[in-house]
């Protein structure tokens, strides 16, 4: 089983930085429902993303990401280079991803074996974004559409 599907869509309250996205990290890594499992680092991927960095993983290949598609239609958002010193080089960074006021669609991908989607999963990553400006707009995916048994 797998997810490949688009999430929900959020909207930004204000101006969106590297540093919010190292916020968001943050915030995620310290929930207690991910704590001892994995790590999130934003992901080095073209349309902008923020990963599951899993500390135990079953399978060396387990994938995880929530991709932000910054570059997706008119968000008019940059997603920057990222490397392994991201949390330093992005910390306090005031670089804009996403100007105020715009709406995009998360898409969610887990493959090789990684845990899928929950809509309780999807609640806490909104509560996250609540906390770094941006709102959710749009529906919740069904939760038969977080599972692809085919892919």
């Amino acid at each position: 089983m797998s997810t490949y599907t688009n999430g929900f869509t959020l909207k930004t309250l204000k101006i969106i930085t590297k540093n919010d996205i190292i916020n968001m990290c943050n915030l995620l890594n310290n929930r207690d429902e991910y704590i001892n499992i994995c790590k999130f680092l934003p992901e080095g991927i073209g349309g902008g993303g923020i990963i599951f960095n899993y500390k135990n993983a079953v399978n060396d290949n387990w994938y995880k990401s929530v991709r932000l598609q910054v570059n997706n239609g008119n968000t008019g958002g940059k997603w920057y280079w990222v490397n392994d010193n991201v949390i330093n080089e992005w910390t306090d960074n005031n670089d804009i991803i996403f100007d105020k006021n715009v709406k995009f669609t998360i898409f969610l991908k887990s493959f090789h074996g990684a845990p899928v989607f929950t809509l309780e999963e999807l609640k806490i990553w909104e509560l996250c974004f609540n906390q770094i400006g941006i709102i959710k707009v749009g529906n919740y995916p069904t939760k038969k559409s977080l599972i692809d048994l085919d892919f």
